[in-house]
């Protein structure tokens, strides 16, 4: 592989998490020498031993740090950090490992494609339903990103297609980054800690488009209505706008009509397959199976490849995953639904009564939304973590609430509450980190509590 010349390079990584860690072990790999950085102390898992690699954490070694060519920045830490500030106003550009690999595969003979995906809700089922697809199709692909293996991880010479799930905090860090086929899934208030207002937060998505060319393919959720002319007003002239669509025709998009998955990116639609065949349920499943086959049909998987996948994709862990069921109520992990408006569609999936269990640190959301969703079939909500005041605000005018301290007290609890043919779902609307390392120490607790009954 051809490469920029390393000699005597030197790269700044800061955050050691998964990315980070990630980041250092490839600079290391390619002759670049570290700088690298953690606010506190992090499990370095061998990196401080290797050559080159200088670790600091504590105090923000800006002086240092600017002897660097750039710098790599973790998603966790927001560019209006003062460090990251101080090297801003100095000139050192400021990236992330996303951008890093996109920039190192335009040094190959034949560089590779990306298919980009960021959105609120449903990235990770997309992400990696057409990395399926698309490695069913026969392509070399490698998935990750923001879900997965962290995107230095994915590096393999002979990868043709990169499929990255990028979150707004990746995004705003990748000046250069350019994805053939990019999706924007949905757009609700989340982060509204890092972000002015819904505006700002819907800003750093569009910058999926932004250095598209003519000849890409834009995929879009039609039926927001708010989300499609202000996309269609920054995708550059050329690129093909697919929206899909669950709700109505789309010419030009692929889309649901009459329980069947049409794609219409030609002069007809043409028939995919059946929706009652796609594994996956709920109506937000529906939606993310309709933006995978969008997108991988862009890059070229055809349609008996797509349904295929579709048939037998069980789902991913914590995301509206079957338990097992107690007395004939039926649980549910839904772990990843650390919004509100992954909460709304969780809720919107069940046509039966329901316990919800629900709570964590919120990021300054407004849970008002809840109300409604939940008036439609909620019998209780057990109620966790730091938010839990804030949610009962809402929903103690639907149903019953109680307060939980630990999830195996939740789980019993909610047991108690529901009556057979029920569902206990936990669909928390809030980060974990309150009570939880993180969203998937969440769901295993709860699955581990449910198995304990």
């Amino acid at each position: 592989m051809n490469t920029p010349s390393s000699t005597s390079r030197l790269v700044g990584v800061l955050g050691l998490g998964r990315s980070g860690l990630a980041a250092v072990r490839f600079l290391v790999a390619h002759g670049i020498a570290v700088i690298a950085w953690d606010q506190g102390k992090v499990p370095l898992e061998g990196v401080e031993t290797l050559p080159g690699v200088e670790v600091w954490d504590g105090p923000f070694p800006a002086e240092r740090l600017l002897r660097c060519e750039s710098v790599l920045l973790s998603p966790g830490i927001p560019r209006t950090h003062p460090g990251i500030l101080q090297l801003l106003s100095r000139g050192l550009p400021v990236i992330n490992d996303c951008e890093w690999l996109y920039r190192t595969a335009q040094y190959q003979e034949t560089p590779p494609q990306f298919v980009a995906i960021t959105g609120t809700n449903g990235k990770s089922t997309v992400t990696t339903l057409v990395g399926e697809m698309l490695g069913a199709a026969g392509q070399n692909t490698q998935t990750g990103g923001n879900l997965g293996q962290a995107a230095l991880s994915l590096w393999h010479d002979d990868t043709r297609i990169y499929v990255l799930e990028l979150s707004s905090f990746q995004l705003e860090s990748m000046p250069q980054f350019r994805a053939e086929s990019a999706a924007l899934l949905n757009i609700s208030p989340d982060h509204m800690d890092r972000y002015r207002s819904l505006d700002h937060y819907l800003e750093a998505k569009l910058a999926v488009f932004h250095n598209q060319q003519p000849g890409d393919v834009a995929v879009v959720n039609a039926d927001d209505p708010g989300l499609w002319p202000k996309v269609s007003g920054v995708i550059p002239p050329g690129v093909s706008i697919v929206g899909f669509s669950i709700e109505k025709p789309v010419v030009g998009g692929v889309y649901v009509q009459d329980g069947v998955l049409v794609d219409h990116r030609g002069d007809e639609g043409r028939p995919i397959m059946e929706t009652a065949r796609i594994r996956i349920r709920g109506r937000h499943n529906l939606a993310n199976a309709t933006a995978a086959a969008a997108l991988a049909l862009g890059r070229g998987a055809d349609a008996e490849t797509v349904a295929k996948v579709l048939e037998n994709f069980p789902g991913l862990p914590h995301r509206m995953q079957w338990v097992r069921s107690v007395n004939g109520v039926s649980f549910f992990n839904d772990s990843k639904g650390t919004n509100v408006g992954a909460v709304v569609e969780s809720l919107a999936s069940f046509d039966r009564p329901l316990v919800l269990i629900a709570g964590g640190r919120a990021k300054k959301t407004d849970f008002s939304a809840l109300t409604q969703a939940a008036s439609q079939r909620l019998r209780a909500s057990v109620l966790i973590g730091e938010a839990a005041n804030d949610l009962e605000g809402v929903l103690k005018g639907v149903a019953p609430v109680v307060r939980a301290d630990s999830m195996k007290d939740a789980v019993a609890k909610s047991l108690a509450l529901a009556q057979p043919g029920d569902v206990v779902l936990l669909s928390p609307a809030c980060a974990s980190f309150d009570m939880f390392k993180n969203f998937e120490d969440r769901g295993v607790q709860f699955s581990e509590a449910v198995h304990a009954l």
